[in-house]
């Protein structure tokens, strides 16, 4: 019994092997053919090198170079306004803009004055007789008494005078005070008195702002801060300044007048202030009815400063500038990898300083998943224009 089931075993191994044999001998042979990879599409730009200056972008409000408060040193009714302040005007340095009522004032004066005159004429009668006293008594008439008499009314008479002439020089200052002057050129932004009103002293009258030296304030951070021409060192870069109006935009012509000696605790930016000069023209078409408005106080703008000007700069998309400081290049049908360094920021758009890009070669703007140098690419604008993917929905 053993020995057929060890038949029957050593039959069913001899069949296998004899399978597996013709298995082998039968099978088709592959023959090994190469694969085509497919083509990687890019968009790529032209090589176009960046001479300008580089811009420096910032937003703030414009405001008066000068804005102050006018106010009274004394008390009083308003007599007189000038007319600036009714129509929110204009002015010259030295205009009386505010006359108070001056009865009290003119009246202390002309007191001090003649007291003042009563004075000197006392003191010119104690001189005279004074003067006769010192006579007598050299020839012993009188007695020493009285020209010590004499003497003693000559000192209180210059004293009293002394005192008087300080008196109606606070008399001259209060009636001065009565005028309240301009105390530079510029316009009237507000007032808040009107004619016969009774101010006191410190009482704000009107508000004042020097109108042909307006600013504006924009933060900056350190990296364009560093781009802009002798701002540490007393330069006028130069600037543009946009302001719009009712739906028109305006541009007015800028320098840089200062920067903050301080960072911002919040912000880590610097404060740059720009100083506006002439109008250049409104970016739009058609002037409202009512006019080209000026430089408006508070209104908000948008400044670009004139930045360094430097060598070998391209301007390209921000999504162009690759991790590792780099950019890709297209050339000769390979993507390249290029070195660059990333100068300045502005927006979507960067600017980088590169060296020894290769003659033809265009900046690759397409994100890819995976990349490797020298791989094999297509741009998209060399494709026959019915290859070409359709942007249109």
């Amino acid at each position: 019994m053993d020995l057929f089931w060890l038949l029957v075993a050593v039959a069913l191994v001899g069949g296998g092997f004899y399978g597996f044999m013709l298995l082998e001998v039968g099978k088709p042979e592959v023959e090994a053919k190469p694969t085509t990879r497919p083509e990687i599409l890019v968009d790529a730009v032209p090589v176009e090198l960046f001479s300008g200056p580089l811009p420096v972008r910032g937003e703030g409000f414009i405001t008066p170079f000068r804005e102050v408060q006018l106010a009274s040193e004394t008390s009083g009714r308003v007599v007189e306004l000038h007319p600036a302040l009714e129509t929110r005007g204009r002015f010259n340095e030295g205009e009386v803009l505010v006359r108070l009522g001056d009865q009290s004032q003119s009246a202390a004066l002309e007191q001090t004055v003649a007291n003042i005159a009563s004075t000197e004429a006392r003191l010119s009668l104690n001189a005279t007789q004074l003067a006769r006293a010192e006579q007598l008594r050299s020839r012993g008439v009188i007695a020493q008494d009285q020209l010590d008499t004499l003497e003693s009314q000559k000192s209180e008479l210059e004293a009293t005078l002394n005192s008087l002439r300080a008196a109606r020089r606070s008399a001259e200052v209060a009636l001065a005070r009565s005028e309240i002057r301009a105390p530079f050129d510029g316009a009237v932004l507000g007032k808040s008195v009107e004619l016969g009103s009774v101010v006191s002293p410190g009482a704000s009258l009107a508000t004042l702002y020097t109108l042909n030296q307006l600013e504006v304030s924009v933060p900056v951070s350190q990296a364009e801060a560093a781009l802009i021409p002798g701002l540490f060192n007393g330069g006028t870069a130069s600037a543009m300044v946009d302001a719009g109006f009712a739906g028109q935009h305006y541009v007015w012509k800028a320098e840089v007048a200062r920067v903050s000696n301080a960072v911002d605790a919040r912000t880590r930016t610097l404060t740059v202030t720009l100083r506006l000069k002439d109008q250049v023209t409104a970016t739009d078409d058609g002037t409202p009815a009512s006019g080209v408005p000026p430089a408006l106080i508070n209104g908000f703008a948008q400044v670009t400063i004139d930045g360094a000007q430097l060598e070998n700069i391209l301007a390209i998309p921000s999504t162009a500038y690759r991790e590792g400081d780099q950019i890709w290049l297209y050339h000769d049908g390979k993507l390249v990898f290029h070195p660059a360094t990333r100068i300045h920021v502005d927006g979507e758009q960067s600017y980088v300083q590169v060296v020894g890009i290769p003659e033809g070669a265009a900046v690759v703007t397409s994100s890819l998943d995976t990349v490797f140098s020298d791989m094999p690419v297509r741009r998209i604008a060399d494709q026959p224009k019915a290859d070409q993917p359709d942007d249109k929905p």
